[in-house]
């Protein structure tokens, strides 16, 4: 069963004969700007509220699956003010009428308060380098037996809010199980939502501006 959460700290190479990714690969961006990735056969497959999703392989000549990787868009440098332009007003968001003396941001920092800890929530970590499943049909290296089925949607895919949605099933000894692995991006950072079991957000798929990511036919990693 492949993972959908970031794997964190495993030595991308295991062995002294794979050669990494070449260095310096460019893709570019809706606006014509180019980004500079280190994967092999990188290519785009879309840009979400500042981070570009990216379909690629940490290594070349080498057994490792394509997965899906998220890099982090810089933002573009402010356009330089003419020194005889004052500045902009600056603008506070009104208070609460229910909570006094409270505002809008002090009300999110609070709730980012409230989950941490929780399996699922918003997080702020910039996910650059995390790696994803890609979809498609795997079967077993060894046996060539039918263990996963994924598919993937990018897109307004949750709520109408851009998201990346994994739906995946995997054989157990107990048969056929499903789950479901969500990323929203909203303003105060990357939600993240897990499911065992069952796969909520199929609801959503059908919402206009939410694709599926055609998958492979492929076998699993030795």
């Amino acid at each position: 069963m492949k993972k959908f959460l970031p794997l964190l700290g495993v030595p991308l190479f295991l062995f002294s004969g794979v050669l990494p990714a070449l260095s310096g690969i460019e893709l570019k961006l809706s606006d014509d700007r180019v980004l500079n990735v280190d994967l092999a056969e990188a290519r785009l497959i879309s840009e979400l509220k500042g981070y570009a999703i990216i379909a690629g392989r940490t290594c070349i000549d080498c057994d490792e699956n394509t997965a899906i990787f998220l890099q982090k868009i810089d933002a573009e440098p402010m356009p330089i003010r003419d020194l005889d332009e004052p500045p902009e007003p600056e603008e506070f968001s009104a208070p609460d009428k229910d909570l006094p003396g409270e505002t809008t941001a002090l009300r999110g920092d609070r709730s980012q308060v409230e989950m941490d800890g929780d399996e699922d929530g918003v997080t702020q970590v910039d996910l650059s380098g995390e790696s994803f499943s890609y979809p498609g049909r795997y079967r077993d290296y060894l046996t060539n037996k039918l263990v996963e089925k994924t598919r993937m949607f990018y897109g307004n895919c949750h709520e109408n809010s851009p998201a990346l949605l994994w739906l995946t099933e995997y054989r157990t000894d107990k048969g056929w199980m499903k789950e479901e692995y969500l990323l929203v991006f909203r303003d105060e950072g990357v939600e993240h939502r897990y499911n065992e079991g069952r796969q909520p957000s199929i609801f959503y798929i059908e919402n206009e501006g939410c694709r599926e990511l055609p998958g492979v036919d492929t076998t699993t990693e030795p």
